[in-house]
């Protein structure tokens, strides 16, 4: 009789062995499920099979449509499905659209066009940017110049402007002006390109072609320079009458601030202040603009440098209730609020993964900081000392902490005489996403266009010392809608800290605002 562990070892490698013989077997009979059908517009639509075996399968499909075999318009039809759907491997999306791209018969070159100007507008992929609009470039259709606006408007952080494939396909297609050029002529004709029976459906797009163009251009004229020509520049008699109108609007705003738009967010909201739908908001705002450019024609050279529509309020406010403020240079104007700060509290956020620490001290930001912007933080810091705004915070962070399924938030605005109140804008039920997040909706925007900034609260614990202050994405927001912003952390039980931020990135940490 054999040894007991003898007996064990023989058994162990008997079925080590069983299950070494095994394994080919299952990984052949797993990959064998998965084979091409033989079908091609089968096999292209099967997620199921290999990205090679889907890419040969597209090949052999518009193969057989170019030698007639098969339908080319259904089989266009497909293609565009597959295209269209994030679900697609991109290497899959790029070979159907460069096939589609392909088809030079007529009605083939059309629904290509049609597609390039629908897909570029919002497509991710920089490889499938590069493949329209070389396209573009190739066919030379000079119509598709709006949609490469439109793309060339999102930043990329990993790609230079002066390298993006957009840039190029615009300097081909039009070749007698410059970029800037190029895309102003698509702010003031948006819908140039569009085709009579498309008219309708784009022209609710209009708006968003000439901010996207506006925000692009302010990107590539960073001293507004060239925008101050251009919009001083006679207006060509084919503008449409929304362009014509904005024009109009720019040049007041240039004329009266000194300022000019930088994104499309802030073109929207200058379009609000001149031009409002409702007759009541179109009076007040039209009695604010005439205040508004009195105190701001009192304003010297230096005093209006760097001066941004955001400025506009607090310099309406302080020349009516603060006028001492308004004869002061910048240098007195950090002189009095760093006296004011150096005497309270503070606590700055931490780092985020990967980011260095952001400075909240006016010492480090204030060479950042223009008249306009030392002049808002005074303001704000008037205006949070009030006790009306103190007890309208008090109730909301209240009302936050009871509500988990968001934060709040609202606009800080100019009330009666020389107060100020915070009014609140809840969240609607689809922008309710967490509680560690404020979204704000359609109407606080359209109804803060007078306010002084936009705030939100984080207080869903009573203390987040680590989070006091505004995140990345609260920075984005102040650069993307040009707002003066604040942010109320809850540090202690009874405590706030206050942080102040704008579009270019500066932040001032205020302090502590007791909460009862």
């Amino acid at each position: 009789m054999e040894d007991h562990p003898k007996i064990v070892r023989r058994m162990i490698l008997s079925v080590l062995a069983l299950l070494l013989g095994l394994a080919p077997t299952a990984c052949s009979s797993s990959s064998s499920r998965f084979k091409p059908s033989g079908n091609p517009l089968l096999d292209v639509r099967n997620p199921e099979l290999l990205e090679r075996d889907r890419v040969a399968a597209a090949e052999k499909a518009w193969a057989e449509v170019e030698s007639g075999v098969r339908v080319r318009e259904r089989t266009r039809e497909a293609f565009k499905s597959l295209a269209w759907s994030n679900s697609t491997e991109e290497r899959v999306r790029a070979t159907l659209i460069r096939l589609l791209m392909s088809d030079t018969s007529e009605e083939g070159a059309a629904d290509s066009l049609n597609m390039a100007r629908l897909m570029l507008p919002t497509e991710r992929s920089p490889e499938i940017v590069r493949l329209l609009a070389e396209t573009g470039v190739e066919r030379g259709w000079a119509e598709l110049t709006p949609a490469l606006v439109r793309s060339y408007a999102r930043s990329s952080p990993n790609v230079p402007d002066a390298a993006r494939s957009e840039r190029a396909a615009i300097e081909r297609l039009n070749p007698n002006m410059t970029v800037e050029e190029a895309v102003y002529g698509v702010f003031l004709r948006p819908s140039r390109w569009v085709s009579g029976e498309q008219q309708g459906a784009v022209l609710r797009a209009e708006d968003r072609t000439r901010d996207d163009a506006w925000a692009l251009l302010s990107r590539l004229d960073t001293s507004g320079r060239v925008r101050a020509r251009l919009i001083g520049e006679s207006v060509p008699p084919e503008t449409e009458p929304g362009s014509a109108a904005d024009v109009e609007m720019l040049r007041a705003a240039l004329r009266d601030f000194g300022a000019i738009p930088r994104t499309g967010s802030e073109l929207a909201w200058l379009r609000r202040l001149t031009r409002n739908d409702d007759a009541d908001l179109r009076a007040r705002n039209a009695a604010w603009w005439a205040e508004s450019t009195a105190a701001v024609g009192g304003l010297d050279a230096d005093q209006r440098r760097g001066f941004e529509l955001r400025h506009a309020e607090p310099v309406r406010w302080a020349a009516a209730h603060r006028p001492e403020w308004i004869t002061k240079d910048r240098g007195a104007l950090i002189d009095e609020l760093s006296a004011r700060l150096d005497r309270r509290p503070r606590q700055t956020r931490d780092a985020e993964r990967g980011q260095r620490r952001r400075s909240e001290r006016l010492e480090d930001r204030a060479e950042q900081m223009s008249w306009g912007d030392v002049l808002t933080v005074l303001v704000a810091d008037d205006a949070l000392a009030q006790s009306g705004v103190r007890d309208g915070l008090i109730e909301q962070v209240g009302l936050d902490r009871r509500d988990e399924s968001t934060e709040y938030g609202g606009i800080l605005e100019s009330a009666d005489a020389d107060q100020f109140r915070v009014v609140l804008f809840r969240p609607r039920a689809r922008d309710r996403t967490g509680d560690d997040r404020f979204v704000a909706s359609g109407d606080m925007i359209r109804f803060s266009d007078r306010a002084l900034a936009h705030y939100h609260l984080q207080v869903q614990k009573p203390r987040m010392s680590r989070l006091a202050g505004p995140s990345d994405g609260d920075l984005l927001y102040a650069a993307d809608s040009g707002r003066n912003c604040l942010v109320f952390t809850s540090v202690a039980s009874d405590q706030l800290n206050v942080d102040i931020y704008m579009p270019h990135g500066v932040i001032i940490d205020l302090g502590m605002m007791p909460i009862p």
